[in-house]
């Protein structure tokens, strides 16, 4: 795992520690948390907002959070000062902030919203939204999560760094980027977990006199108000984790990306890749796990 800072340099692994890069189908689709040897140079080039690069293709990502420990570390007789991080995708940190003020859009996108929210990167693909509201002070990435809900979508990050918003019903209309035989898989099946955490919802009709929705034997069922039946439906069309895998190191796997078990598509909902280099007496990792998910309509 290579992170370069902002001079060009990058973290040699005589102080690289650990770092877990991780991607997802959600309104942050990248996030970094690693920890290194600090010296005063590298200190300097790793603040909060500082931007960092990682991968082949200088991915930018923007920390969020750092924590300095300095207490007991030695190494050689010399005290040791550590430096904790997370960073995520830059462009999408105005997501995570409680929001500055009101938005409110209608007949718009999943994409608009994000731009609307703060989001400065570029929309690859887009899916289109009905309404979107997000108060002051509120979470933007959680509001747009719900509206992907709605309308059955992800939203995750391609290798140049571009977001991409794509339905559910269209995300496995694309090639393997790997094919496995499915001993690789380490497979989950629990139905009855389903029935629990994916509701079967209702809601009322907008002349207040009919319900939407139904009622299925088995199965959890919720109220979600001011919803059509069309929007209804997308909320129980989702993503369902069937089975993870674990591979030798490779980053350029992730989320998004379609992988083949046998005759069978699956898409990664998530992809975590961690490096782990000893450098403070540890064992050594690298390695890449994928949880591999399928899309259910219950």
């Amino acid at each position: 795992m290579r992170i370069m800072l902002a001079d060009g340099q990058f973290i040699g692994t005589d102080r690289f520690i650990s770092g877990v890069l991780r991607s997802d189908l959600l309104p942050i689709p990248v996030t970094l948390e690693f920890q290194t040897l600090l010296t005063p140079e590298i200190d300097a080039q790793l603040q909060e907002k500082s931007v960092i690069r990682i991968g082949d293709n200088y991915l930018e990502l923007i920390i969020v959070k750092r924590v300095v420990d300095t207490a007991g570390f030695l190494k050689d007789d010399k005290l040791l000062s550590i430096g904790a991080y997370i960073a995520v995708l830059n462009g999408c940190e105005r997501l995570i902030e409680p929001a500055r003020k009101a938005t409110y859009l209608e007949g718009t996108t999943i994409g608009a919203a994000l731009r609307a929210s703060g989001n400065k990167l570029k929309v690859k693909e887009d899916v289109p939204l009905y309404h979107y509201f997000c108060a002051v002070g509120a979470t933007p990435s959680y509001e747009i999560a719900r509206k992907c809900g709605e309308e059955a979508a992800v939203i995750y990050c391609s290798d140049e760094g571009k977001i991409i918003v794509k339905r559910l019903s269209q995300i496995l209309n694309q090639d393997p980027a790997l094919e496995l035989d499915d001993t690789a898989v380490k497979w989950i099946k629990n139905q009855t977990h389903l029935n629990h955490v994916i509701p079967s919802y209702q809601t009322v009709n907008a002349d207040g006199s009919t319900i939407e929705g139904e009622l299925k034997v088995g199965a959890k069922t919720a109220f979600y108000p001011n919803l059509d039946s069309r929007r209804l439906k997308n909320l129980s069309t989702v993503l369902v984790t069937r089975g993870t895998v674990m591979r030798t190191y490779n980053p350029d796997f992730m989320a998004g990306d379609v992988v083949k078990v046998k005759d069978k598509k699956y898409v990664i909902l998530t992809a975590a890749h961690r490096f782990d280099t000893g450098v403070l007496g540890g064992p050594t990792v690298s390695a890449s796990k994928f949880w591999l998910a399928e899309v259910v309509s219950l």
